[in-house]
C-alpha cells in the first residue's frame, strides 16, 4: 500500500492521528487532509474547559505540518462517488482516491427558534469557544440548555469565572442518560454546591429578547423566567453524514462499520463520532463520541489501510473510555452502561465508584476522581468477569 493515494475526510484528532499512523507505518503515498474548519487539527476537549476559563487560546497538535500531508482546509466535503473513487467539495475541487477514511465528527443538534447566533451559542470549535469565553466575561451570566457533558463542563468553567449559571434539562438530573440516576444525583449536587441553579425536567418555552432583538433571557414551560444575555445549547450533536447519502455507503444513525473501521463500499473507511463500529462487547454496533475511542480506532484503521493482520481478539474487545473535568472532579468512566444495569455503588480511598452490571457481569465502571480504581476494572469489563470479582478487587 505504499504508494496508494489516501484521502481522509475531516480534520480533527481522528483524521489527524490516522496520518500519523500511516507514516509510521511506511506509506509512502499522498496523503489529503480535507477539513470544513480553516484551522489545522486541534484537541477539542480542552475547549470547554482550558480555553472557556482562558487558560489556553490555541490547542493546535504539534507536528501537524511536518507529515508530508497536504491539508485542504475550510472546505467542506458535499459527495462522495464510490464509483469514480472520488470526493467532491464545496468548491466545486474533484480530490481522487484509492483509498479514503472518513473521520467525521457531527454537527451541533440544535432547538428550533435556538439557532446559534447573535446571544446564542454552541461549542464545537476554538472559534466558538473563544466567542462564547468574550461574551459571558462581559455579561457575567449565561443560561446552558442540556446538561450532558458538554453543558456541565460549560456551567463548570463559567463558575470559575465568577460568571452566573442557570442549567436547563429536560430529565431529571444532569448526565441520566449517559451515567445512570446514582451517578446523575452526584453530578447534580456537584454543581449545586459550586452554585448553579439547576432546572431540571424543564423545557424552554420562548427567547425573550430586548427591543433591539438581543437575547435577555428564556421563559420555562412552567411560566418561569430566567434572565441573561447568553445561552448555550447543549444538547448533543447529528452525525456529519448527510453528505453520503446515495453514495452506497450504509447509513443509520452515523456510518455502518465493521470492527475495522470498514464501511460497505470497497476501500472507504470510517472513525470518530459519526462512524457505527461494531462492538463486541456491546453485542451491536455502537457510535461512541468518546476522544480515547477516535484515537483507538485510527490505529485500527490505519493498520486495515496498511494491509497488516487483524485486530487481535482484545482489541476488539477493547472497552471505551471516557472522562469529564467539572470543578475540581475528574469523573471517568469505563464500557458501555445501560440504564437497565444494576449499580453498585462502592467508597474507595474516600471516593465514590459506581459498578454497572447485568445478569451478574460487570458491564461498566464510573469513578469520582479515582483513576486508579477505574482503569483496575477494564480488564474485568474486557473479559465478562463477575461483579462480585470486581467488588472484591477495589474493596479495601
Amino acid at each position: 500500500m505504499g504508494e496508494q493515494n489516501v484521502l481522509i475526510v475531516g480534520g480533527g484528532v481522528g483524521g489527524l492521528r490516522v496520518a500519523e499512523q500511516l507514516r509510521q507505518r511506511g506509506h509512502a503515498g499522498a496523503i489529503a487532509v480535507v477539513g470544513a474548519e480553516r484551522h489545522l487539527p486541534y484537541d477539542r476537549p480542552p475547549l470547554s474547559k482550558h480555553v472557556l476559563r482562558g487558560e489556553r487560546d490555541s490547542t493546535t497538535f504539534p507536528g501537524v505540518e511536518d507529515l508530508g500531508v497536504t491539508w485542504v482546509l475550510g472546505t467542506r466535503a458535499v459527495s462522495l462517488d464510490t464509483a469514480t473513487r472520488s470526493v467532491r467539495t464545496d468548491d466545486g475541487s474533484g480530490y481522487g482516491y484509492d483509498v479514503v477514511v472518513l473521520a467525521l465528527g457531527g454537527r451541533p443538534r440544535t432547538i428550533p427558534g435556538l439557532e446559534a447566533g447573535r446571544g446564542i451559542h454552541v461549542l464545537r470549535t476554538i472559534d466558538d469557544a473563544l466567542s462564547l469565553r468574550d461574551s459571558i466575561r462581559a455579561t457575567g451570566r449565561v443560561i446552558v440548555i442540556g446538561a450532558g457533558f458538554i453543558g456541565c463542563e460549560v456551567a463548570a468553567s463559567a463558575r470559575h469565572l465568577g460568571v452566573e449559571v442557570d442549567v436547563i434539562e429536560a430529565l431529571p438530573a444532569p448526565l441520566v442518560r449517559v451515567l445512570g440516576p446514582e451517578a446523575a444525583a452526584k453530578v447534580a449536587a456537584l454543581h449545586v454546591s459550586h452554585g448553579v441553579r439547576l432546572h431540571t425536567e424543564a423545557s424552554v418555552l420562548e427567547v425573550l429578547r430586548s427591543p433591539d432583538g438581543g437575547v435577555c433571557g428564556v421563559r420555562l414551560g412552567d411560566g418561569t423566567e430566567i434572565e441573561g444575555a447568553d445561552i448555550v445549547v447543549g444538547i448533543g450533536i447529528v452525525p456529519d453524514t448527510a453528505w453520503l447519502e446515495g453514495s452506497g455507503v450504509k447509513l443509520q444513525d452515523g456510518i455502518v462499520c465493521d470492527d475495522s473501521g470498514r464501511t460497505s463500499a470497497p476501500d472507504v473507511y470510517a472513525l470518530g463520532d459519526a462512524a457505527q463500529w461494531w462492538h463486541e462487547l456491546a453485542d451491536g454496533h455502537r457510535r461512541v463520541e468518546h476522544w480515547t475511542s477516535t484515537t483507538d480506532q485510527a490505529g485500527v484503521v490505519a493498520s486495515a489501510v496498511a494491509g497488516e493482520p487483524g485486530a487481535p481478539p482484545s482489541e476488539l474487545r477493547a472497552a471505551p473510555y471516557f472522562w469529564s473535568d467539572q470543578y475540581d472532579v475528574k469523573i471517568q468512566g469505563i464500557g458501555f452502561i445501560d440504564a437497565s444495569d444494576q449499580v453498585d455503588q462502592l467508597v474507595v480511598r474516600d471516593r465514590s465508584v459506581l459498578l454497572y452490571s447485568r445478569d451478574g457481569i460487570v458491564r461498566a465502571v464510573v469513578g469520582f476522581s479515582i483513576p486508579a480504581a477505574v482503569m483496575r476494572t477494564k480488564p474485568l469489563i474486557e473479559r465478562g468477569a463477575p461483579v462480585a470479582e470486581a467488588i472484591r478487587l477495589l474493596s479495601p
